[in-house]
């Protein structure tokens, strides 16, 4: 889901900036004014183990790729506005130091994966309201993969619209190709979110801070 350089239209990649950073200023001063700094260690891990997770890749198409997103499990044990800053986090690393992703496309991977795929997940988990919390899971992680996936296929469909086909990709192409691609990859997302949670409320259930919708958190962990 990663969208390289050279590939999106200019306008494009100026709205993907213009609507992700906003988005993310007000959850980093969200995530500071409310975080318990004790739990940056526990934000620090499970942005670690993300990060691997998301380098797991494979070429989709066109120069963008398929992989594990993480935000349901971030937005489960650290709420929307923590898990919007923990993605950021991983997806300017994953930028800046590993080239996954362009630096001008930036904008727009930080849009799909840090800002739609947290809260497309907190919808799912709000409307189930704490109920079937397996399924919760599960759903909420495919979900917010797919919804992920179609924000970027249709921002290359538009670049390929907007530019007569010089940038971007045919959206008859991008499309069934990246949400066919990601609808898979959402079931061993959703099932392994599914395992973790499932093993969290066992072992430590305070740890689910949203507690799926059920109740709000406390102050002190509210994200």
């Amino acid at each position: 889901m990663h969208i390289p350089d050279g590939l999106m239209d200019p306008m494009i990649l100026f709205a993907g900036w213009a609507i992700a950073l906003p988005v993310i200023a007000f959850a980093v001063s969200k995530v500071n004014r409310t975080v318990d700094e004790s739990k940056v260690p526990f934000m620090a891990i499970l942005a670690a183990g993300i990060f691997v997770a998301q380098m797991l890749n494979f070429p989709v198409g066109g120069g963008t790729t398929g992989h594990l997103v993480g935000a349901t499990l971030a937005v489960m044990l650290l709420g929307v506005y923590g898990s919007i800053v923990v993605m950021t986090v991983i997806l300017v690393i994953q930028c800046l130091v590993f080239g996954d992703g362009g630096i001008t496309a930036l904008g727009l991977n930080l849009l799909n994966m840090a800002v739609v795929a947290p809260f497309a997940s907190a919808v799912i988990i709000r409307l189930a309201n704490g109920k079937a919390r397996s399924a919760t899971s599960f759903a909420a992680s495919w979900f917010a993969i797919v919804l992920a996936a179609s924000a970027c296929a249709m921002a290359l469909a538009l670049s390929f619209t907007l530019s007569n086909g010089a940038y971007g990709i045919n959206g008859i192409v991008a499309i069934p190709t990246m949400l066919g691609w990601h609808a898979v990859i959402g079931v061993g997302e959703g099932l392994i979110t599914m395992g973790v949670i499932s093993f969290l409320a066992k072992i430590a259930p305070e740890m689910l801070t949203m507690q799926l919708g059920k109740a709000e958190p406390k102050p002190e962990v509210m994200l």
